[in-house]
Formats: C-alpha cells, structure tokens, sequence
C-alpha cells in the first residue's frame, strides 16, 4: 500500500465502477459491487487490491498473486488464479493508469495562500489558486484556476499560467506562457537566457535572448529540466509534450504534439521537433537540424543533421538503426580477423 504519509488514496471504489473507468470486461466475479481498497503490485497485493499484468516476465507473479482483482489482457485470462476477479482490456497498462489515478489524482489548488508569498498587487490569481511558503510572483502575472505553485518558486514579470497546472517546488519560470495542466517537477528553470554570444578572441560579446518560452497543454516537465527563452523567435513545447529529468533544450527549439524526451538528452538551439518523436537517453542533437514526425532516436545517439518522418535512428554519428547495426557488426568481424594470416 501507498505511504499515505506521501500519497493520498481517494478510494475504496467498487470493480464495477473501476472497470467502467477503464473500459473494462469484468470476468470470473458474481460480486461487482465488492470494494477494492488500493492498487498494489502483483507480488505484494493483497484482500481488497487490484493489481495488473501487461508483460510476459511476470506470469509467474500473476499466477501466484493474492490479490482481489487484476487488469490483464484477454490472452492470459487463463492464466490468472481462481477467486481473482479480472478486468479484461485491451490495453491493461493504460487501463490500470486510469485506475491508478482514480485512487491517487493530482493534487489541484485549494486556494490556500502561505503567509510569506510575496505577491505582485498587479498578478491575477484566479479560483482555488494554491501558493507555498517563500514563493515570488511579481507584477502581471496571471495564474489559472485551480493552480498550485510549491514552496521557493519565482514566477517572474508578465508571465501566464494556465488553469490545473502543478508546480512543484525550487521552480522559476520567466519569459513564459504555458497552457492548462502543465506539470513541473521540482528545480525545473524556464525562460532562463539562451546560450547565445558572438564569439571574439577579446572577449564574447552577449546576444540579448529576446524572445519566450511557449508551452502548449498537458505537458509534463521532469525535476531539474531546463529550457531556455528563444534568442529572438520563441521557444516552443507542443501540447501533449512528456520531457524527462535533467533535459536540455536550448533557444529557439521548437516541439511538436507529442514529443517524448527521456533524461539527459539535450537539444541544441533553432532544432525542431515535429510531432511524436522520441527520443531515448542521452541523446543529443546539433543546432539547426529537423526531426521529422515519429522518428525515434536511440540512446546514447549523436544527431548532427536532418532525419526523414518515421525512421529509427542509432549510433554516432546517428544513422538508420539497420545501417548503424551493420555498420558495428562489420568492425566486430574485422577485429576478430585482425592479425590472422590472410
């Protein structure tokens, strides 16, 4: 069971209403109305849990599990134990985060105001509007309905908000106007400047970074991401957008819908993004360049020019996974041969 020190259980809910949420078939039960308490792993659920099975490797922990009731799909119904009743779904991952979530929402504003905010008389807080202790909102901003700012955040002149945003503690936002229910983990920065200079053996002479930060709706920020204001055009996050811990995104990079970014990757300035890239760990892109829509880039990759709509790219410098995976088979099988008599 969840730590309800950290977490908050909305629950119990009844399987019928569960399953309702998800979409769900309900399969080997006579009692819909029965209560279920919490979600819990396959391992560890227990009387009054439900739990789910999406990935082959533990089929072995879906047939010995205790729980209540468990989201799976219909090709292992007969697989799960008797007296658990099952939610059949199509996809039971996205199923059991719909259920998850039922039993744990995000928190939204209450309307409670700490006593040390500082706050602009010229910002717009609207309903329900949370603000934690030490946080400075200055003069014209605008903070949608039911919004919560964490403790020690500066959200800096003119900026906007968006209504059921979450904004999580050690953040500054400048420069920027974001969406409804944009999520930021803590120590996230933007609108900070963008890393632009004229460079001069006597001394690199500063471009003034001009322009902002856009973010789109249900945008997910990870804890210390940053992302910088554009140089002169804006920078911009496309709506759906899910960024990931320790991300770099430089001025002027422009995201597409649906674009997910996994930790530690950074992008370089004036890149873009079309819709519904991927791209793993680590990796990095030049300046300049453009990703086409759902392409997917490997961790670890180095992109130094344009990739096409829908490849898959790999290695460094990136090229098309098929191309990088023969090119590294090919060295192997010339440094096995290396030194041999020909």
């Amino acid at each position: 069971m969840a730590d309800q020190n950290f977490f908050d259980n909305a629950g119990p809910f009844t399987l019928a209403e569960l399953a309702d949420l998800c979409g769900a078939r309900l399969e080997k039960t006579d009692e819909p109305g029965i209560l279920i308490s919490d979600v819990q792993p396959l391992e560890t659920a227990a009387e009054g849990h439900i739990s789910f099975f999406s990935n082959p490797k533990y089929l072995d922990a879906l047939k010995e599990t205790k729980a209540s009731a468990c989201i799976l799909p219909e090709s292992y119904v007969k697989d799960a134990p008797e007296g658990v009743a099952l939610l059949v779904a199509s996809d039971s991952y996205k199923a059991y985060a719909r259920v998850s979530q039922k039993f744990y929402p995000e928190k939204r504003g209450t309307g409670d105001i700490h006593e040390t905010a500082v706050i602009s008389s010229g910002a717009q807080l609207g309903k329900n509007v949370s603000i934690g202790p030490n946080t400075v909102i200055e003069d014209g901003v605008v903070v949608g309905d039911n919004t919560t700012v964490g403790a020690l955040c500066f959200i800096g002149k003119g900026c906007n908000i968006g209504e059921a945003c979450r904004l999580e503690s050690h953040i500054s936002v400048r420069c920027c106007h974001m969406g409804d229910n944009v999520a930021l983990n803590a120590g996230v920065r933007i609108g900070e400047d963008g890393f632009g200079f004229a460079p001069d053996p006597g001394g690199h002479l500063k471009i003034p970074q001009l322009g902002r930060v856009m973010i789109g709706s249900n945008v997910e920020i990870g804890a210390n991401t940053t992302i910088d204001r554009g140089a002169g055009p804006d920078t911009i996050i496309g709506d759906n957008c899910w960024i990931d811990n320790l991300v770099q995104i430089g001025h002027n990079v422009k995201l597409g819908q649906g674009c997910i970014i996994v930790s530690q990757t950074g992008i370089s300035g004036s890149t873009v993004l079309e819709d519904f890239v991927v791209l793993g760990g680590q990796v990095g892109l030049a300046g300049h360049i453009k990703i086409g829509t759902g392409v997917q880039v490997t961790a670890k990759s180095g992109v130094m020019s344009d990739i096409p709509a829908g490849q898959v790219y790999a290695g460094i410098p990136a090229a098309p996974r098929k191309e990088h995976f023969r090119s590294v088979a090919k060295l192997r099988q010339l440094a096995k041969g290396k030194g041999k008599s020909q």
